[in-house]
């Protein structure tokens, strides 16, 4: 298939040729030095960064008022500077010399449509936001509800980044991403690609890379194979036994680093028989967390104790692990009368039955469902392995009784320890366990309320203790992502908590 690009199309018109309308002659099967090529497994299904804008901020088409550093901190980004006015009040001050991949100068007028549509979004319902104004050409004044330390954080999601003005129609309605990253946007198709360019005045570093373009291949062995026979020349989240394959080949570099992602099980606690704290600890010290790191993790990744990995951030308490003991998990069963009645379990006439549902976009899932059958099995439970869509599963477990899900999911994808209420506060929790504590409300609730860190961090230690107690969920591992790059690409540093993929930096030598 040939296309032409915007950028082409303009420069044919600069150099008086005619009869080109659309887009400039460029083959879809080669790649020439300037076009450097990703896949992941995410498809592209959404122009709105309402919708989408993870996917876009990834690609540095869009830039948000705040980014997350190397570190994991909250770091500057549209907005150079940022602080508390008052309890209810946020200032941000906007960059100079910032403009809109159109040419719209970047200023409070300007942003201010796009970041009051994204606040006002139901993804954004737990941001207690009351209103965005623009108080000066380049002041930006958010007031919230009630007082909420967490704002900067949710304001380096890919949800707030802002679009031009000429982007959004009539209806209300994004019609081309223009945002002001070092990428500009010049096509897509839905469900596949998404075509960039650099951006020629990018008010930073402009970009190595002249054509970037992205693929959604969901299939992970296709991704490798795509990367193996050059037609990517990055292939992101590939399974962890393809780090010695591709360590091996000097045509290929593996780039693996820990992320703040987890596995975990959540339990149905107003169901039997996870309604009883004790069957779900039995659960967690019958599951051999090393087994699952060194023989299906290739040994990448670790065993998880807590929501947070203590190498990957400091918001991580410390806690007591339960640690792999069969004969711990049978004692908590037989004490929560529960005796064995030959291979399963029973109590009263009822067998110790339960279902695992997961889901196969993250295809070991499945196969760690398989693994924790086993040996869930050795200590007298009878477990069914349901894998279903991940909507399903969240559909069927909000509104009717389950028994536990093996789930998967960024525990920082915001850098701030507010995460945690969206797994296990009473009201506001995604999760689907039914857990409610007062004294895991009050903590959230404060630590949301003041500014002061080690106060904060206090706060959500007394979480973690109190999941690592009650056990709404069962942390089983942490992540670790493989990359792989083609040899000659120089310049690419993994991000810790992926918000952005940093393509700018990458150079490469053909």
């Amino acid at each position: 298939m040939y296309k032409f690009t915007r950028r082409q199309t303009l420069f044919a018109a600069a150099a008086g040729i005619s009869g080109l309308s659309g887009y400039w002659l460029q083959s879809g099967d080669s790649v020439d030095d300037d076009t450097f090529r990703v896949g992941s497994p995410w498809t592209p299904d959404a122009i709105d960064p309402v919708a989408n804008g993870w996917l876009w901020r990834r690609l540095n088409v869009l830039e948000p008022l705040l980014t997350v550093d190397y570190d994991a901190t909250v770091s500057p980004g549209l907005a150079t500077d940022w602080h508390m006015v008052n309890d209810r009040t946020w200032e941000f001050t906007l960059r100079e010399g910032a403009t809109f991949h159109d040419g719209t100068e970047v200023t409070a007028e300007t942003v201010l449509p796009s970041l009051t549509r994204a606040f006002e979004s139901s993804s954004m319902a737990a941001v207690p936001v009351e209103s965005v104004e623009a108080a000066a050409d380049r002041t930006i004044i958010i007031q919230t509800t009630v007082p909420f330390s967490p704002l900067p954080a949710h304001c380096t999601r890919g949800i707030t980044c802002p679009v031009s003005p000429s982007a959004i129609a009539n209806d209300g309605s994004i019609t081309e991403p223009i945002g002001t990253g070092p990428f500009q946007f010049e096509d897509w198709e839905l469900g596949s690609t998404i075509t960039t360019t650099a951006t020629p005045d990018y008010h930073g570093s402009t970009a190595h890379i002249e054509t970037l373009i992205y693929e959604g291949i969901t299939d992970d062995q296709t991704r490798r194979l795509k990367l193996e026979n050059g037609e990517l020349d990055m292939a992101r989240i590939l399974p962890n036994k393809a780090a010695d394959t591709l360590a091996s080949s000097p045509d290929l570099t593996a780039h693996t680093y820990k992320i703040p992602r987890a596995r975990y099980l959540v339990f149905d606690l107003d169901s039997a028989p996870f309604a009883d704290r004790d069957v779900r600890r039995a659960v967690m010290y019958a599951i051999d967390r090393d087994h699952i790191v060194d023989s299906l993790l290739n040994g990448l990744g670790s065993k998880a104790v807590g929501p947070f990995p203590a190498d990957v951030t400091e918001w991580a308490a410390e806690l007591e692990p339960y640690e792999y003991s069969p004969d711990k998990a049978r004692s908590l069963l037989a004490e929560a009368g529960w005796e064995p009645d030959g291979d399963t379990r029973t109590r009263d006439g009822d067998t110790l039955s339960v279902s695992i549902w997961t889901y196969n976009i993250r295809p070991l899932l499945p196969t760690i469902a398989e693994v924790i059958q086993t040996q869930l099995q050795a200590v007298g439970f009878d477990v069914d392995i349901s894998v279903m869509e991940s909507s399903t599963i969240k559909q069927q477990a909000t509104n009717g009784e389950f028994d536990t899900v093996l789930w998967s999911s960024s525990v920082l994808w915001y850098p701030d320890p507010d995460r945690l209420s969206d797994l296990v506060h009473s009201e506001t929790a995604t999760m689907f366990s039914g857990y409610e504590s007062e004294a895991v409300d009050r903590h959230l609730e404060a630590a949301r309320r003041t500014a002061d860190r080690d106060e904060r961090f206090e706060r959500y230690a007394a979480v973690q203790r109190h999941i690592q107690r009650d056990l709404p969920l069962g942390w089983l591992t942490y992540y670790a992502n493989v990359i792989g790059t083609r040899a000659d690409v120089g310049g690419y540093q993994p991000h810790p908590i992926e918000s952005c993929y940093h393509l700018e930096e990458v150079t490469q030598q053909r």
